[in-house]
């Protein structure tokens, strides 16, 4: 995945409260450099570390790593909440209005930090998740491992060889000729790779990247190819063929 700093500036949930978050940050910035003096070192430290976890947030996203990296993010604003409401509190007290913006620029990158907090805690499915199109992100979070790409690859030529020599050319035709050469040939078979429904539990927007995936819509009935990882390999009614998360997906009990 190669970085695109047009997924932070096209979403603009992301793109407002990282602009509030770096303009918070600036202004706390600015106003604790025109009062050093009263400026202790543990307030630098603060302003610098949330400077470095604003430009984290970026990064994450540009690179669309936002799930890959959400217990790290989590567990790095939970830090910076809990500095930063502590010089709030002492700041905003002060008699010189300098020292007062401060604190109410660090006011606003505490409400930035809080919402962060629910979006990276929520799960697909959640009305923050699909506000923000961080379910979708589940794609780049490396899930499961690698996709077993080999196998989609080769379910699909087997089915289309088969297709286009008037050859049998279904799910449940291709996995019995898998499971017979593998008996043949002295390769114990997978019991758990059996075919059977699906019903997709929420909408997932395949990754324009990566062709083998498949988007589903919500509800959506499916046949499950291969369940062996957490990238599940689906046939839709259309014939389509390629991979889905697996916890979008609930099998149908026969």
């Amino acid at each position: 995945m190669t970085t695109d700093f047009k997924r932070v500036v096209s979403n603009p949930i992301f793109g407002g409260t990282l602009v509030l978050m770096f303009a918070g940050i600036i202004v706390s910035l600015a106003c604790a450099a025109t009062q050093p003096v009263q400026v202790s070192a543990t307030t630098w430290f603060m302003i610098v570390y949330l400077l470095l976890l604003a430009i984290s947030l970026v990064w994450a996203i540009a690179y669309g790593s936002l799930n890959r990296y959400r217990h790290a993010l989590l567990t790095v604003i939970g830090v910076g909440l809990s500095l930063n409401v502590g010089h709030i509190g002492y700041y905003i007290n002060a008699n010189i209005v300098a020292l007062q913006a401060m604190s109410a620029g660090l006011i606003f990158v505490e409400i930035m930090l809080f919402f962060w907090v629910l979006v990276l805690g929520s799960g697909p499915g959640t009305y923050l998740a699909e506000l923000t199109g961080t379910g979708n992100d589940m794609r780049n979070m490396g899930y499961g491992g690698e996709h077993s790409m080999s196998r989609v690859n080769n379910y699909r030529h087997t089915v289309n060889s088969n297709t286009n020599s008037g050859g049998r050319g279904s799910i449940a035709d291709y996995y019995t000729s898998e499971l017979n050469q593998s008996t043949v040939s002295g390769k114990g078979t997978d019991t758990t790779s059996i075919v059977y429904k699906a019903r997709a539990l929420y909408p997932y927007e395949a990754n324009p990247d990566d062709p083998n995936e498949v988007s589903i819509a919500k509800e959506e009935i499916m046949l499950v190819i291969d369940d062996s990882g957490k990238w599940w390999q689906v046939k839709k009614e259309d014939g389509s063929v390629g991979i889905a998360p697996s916890n979008y997906l609930a099998r149908i009990s026969s």
